[in-house]
Protein backbone atom coordinates (compact mmCIF):
# COMPACT_ATOMS: atom_id res chain seq x y z
CA UNK A 1 0.00 0.00 0.00
CA UNK A 2 1.63 3.47 -0.81
CA UNK A 3 1.63 6.32 1.17
CA UNK A 4 1.82 9.94 1.51
CA UNK A 5 2.80 12.19 4.44
CA UNK A 6 2.58 15.93 5.19
CA UNK A 7 3.17 17.39 8.42
CA UNK A 8 1.97 21.25 8.44
CA UNK A 9 3.03 23.53 11.19
CA UNK A 10 0.09 25.00 13.86
CA UNK A 11 -0.27 25.49 17.31
CA UNK A 12 -3.92 24.32 16.93
CA UNK A 13 -3.63 20.82 15.76
CA UNK A 14 -5.68 19.71 18.62
CA UNK A 15 -8.42 22.21 17.38
CA UNK A 16 -8.45 21.37 13.89
CA UNK A 17 -8.53 16.95 14.79
CA UNK A 18 -12.04 18.36 16.91
CA UNK A 19 -13.47 20.23 14.33
CA UNK A 20 -12.63 17.36 11.74
CA UNK A 21 -14.07 14.47 14.02
CA UNK A 22 -16.98 16.66 14.44
CA UNK A 23 -17.84 16.92 10.48
CA UNK A 24 -16.64 12.99 9.95
CA UNK A 25 -19.30 12.08 12.47
CA UNK A 26 -22.08 13.10 10.40
CA UNK A 27 -20.08 10.59 7.41
CA UNK A 28 -20.15 12.87 4.51
CA UNK A 29 -20.16 11.49 1.04
CA UNK A 30 -20.06 7.96 2.61
CA UNK A 31 -16.81 8.53 4.69
CA UNK A 32 -16.32 7.16 8.11
CA UNK A 33 -14.81 6.68 11.32
CA UNK A 34 -12.87 3.93 11.77
CA UNK A 35 -11.24 4.79 14.76
CA UNK A 36 -10.77 8.17 17.13
CA UNK A 37 -8.57 9.02 20.40
CA UNK A 38 -8.18 12.30 21.38
CA UNK A 39 -6.11 13.92 18.66
CA UNK A 40 -6.22 11.41 16.55
CA UNK A 41 -8.75 10.21 13.53
CA UNK A 42 -8.32 7.72 11.25
CA UNK A 43 -11.33 8.03 8.15
CA UNK A 44 -12.55 5.56 5.56
CA UNK A 45 -12.42 7.36 2.09
CA UNK A 46 -13.49 4.32 0.21
CA UNK A 47 -10.48 3.74 -1.93
CA UNK A 48 -7.98 5.35 0.66
CA UNK A 49 -7.73 6.21 4.15
CA UNK A 50 -6.59 9.25 5.72
CA UNK A 51 -5.22 9.03 8.96
CA UNK A 52 -4.84 12.52 11.13
CA UNK A 53 -2.81 13.23 14.47
CA UNK A 54 -2.06 16.12 16.51
CA UNK A 55 0.64 17.06 17.71
CA UNK A 56 2.23 19.82 19.93
CA UNK A 57 2.51 22.37 17.56
CA UNK A 58 1.81 20.34 14.04
CA UNK A 59 -1.02 17.98 12.36
CA UNK A 60 0.27 14.93 10.98
CA UNK A 61 -1.70 13.61 7.81
CA UNK A 62 -1.10 10.65 6.29
CA UNK A 63 -2.62 8.88 2.94
CA UNK A 64 -2.81 5.12 2.45
CA UNK A 65 -3.45 3.94 -0.82
CA UNK A 66 -3.67 0.31 -3.14
CA UNK A 67 -4.27 2.42 -6.50
CA UNK A 68 -1.47 5.11 -7.37
CA UNK A 69 -4.07 7.14 -9.01
CA UNK A 70 -6.29 7.08 -6.08
CA UNK A 71 -3.87 8.26 -3.76
CA UNK A 72 -2.79 11.33 -5.55
CA UNK A 73 -6.73 12.45 -6.57
CA UNK A 74 -7.34 11.90 -2.22
CA UNK A 75 -3.98 13.26 -1.15
CA UNK A 76 -5.17 16.62 -3.49
CA UNK A 77 -8.52 16.62 -2.08
CA UNK A 78 -7.35 16.23 1.20
CA UNK A 79 -4.88 18.77 1.13
CA UNK A 80 -7.24 21.21 -0.51
CA UNK A 81 -9.64 20.85 2.56
CA UNK A 82 -7.16 21.27 5.29
CA UNK A 83 -5.90 24.48 3.55
CA UNK A 84 -9.56 25.30 3.03
CA UNK A 85 -10.43 25.30 6.43
CA UNK A 86 -6.88 26.61 7.59
CA UNK A 87 -7.45 29.36 5.78
CA UNK A 88 -6.69 31.98 8.61
CA UNK A 89 -4.03 30.34 9.98
CA UNK A 90 -2.49 30.25 6.74
CA UNK A 91 -2.10 26.31 6.39
CA UNK A 92 -0.59 24.60 3.79
CA UNK A 93 -0.25 20.93 2.64
CA UNK A 94 3.12 19.90 1.10
CA UNK A 95 2.91 15.90 0.84
CA UNK A 96 5.83 13.67 1.27
CA UNK A 97 6.34 9.97 -0.31
CA UNK A 98 6.15 7.54 2.61
CA UNK A 99 6.88 3.92 2.66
Amino acid sequence: MAMVEARVGTPRAARYVEQLSSHFGHQPGGMKVLSSAPGELLIDLGEATWSIRALENELVLQVHADDPDHLRETSAHVGARIEQIGRRDGLQVRWRTGE
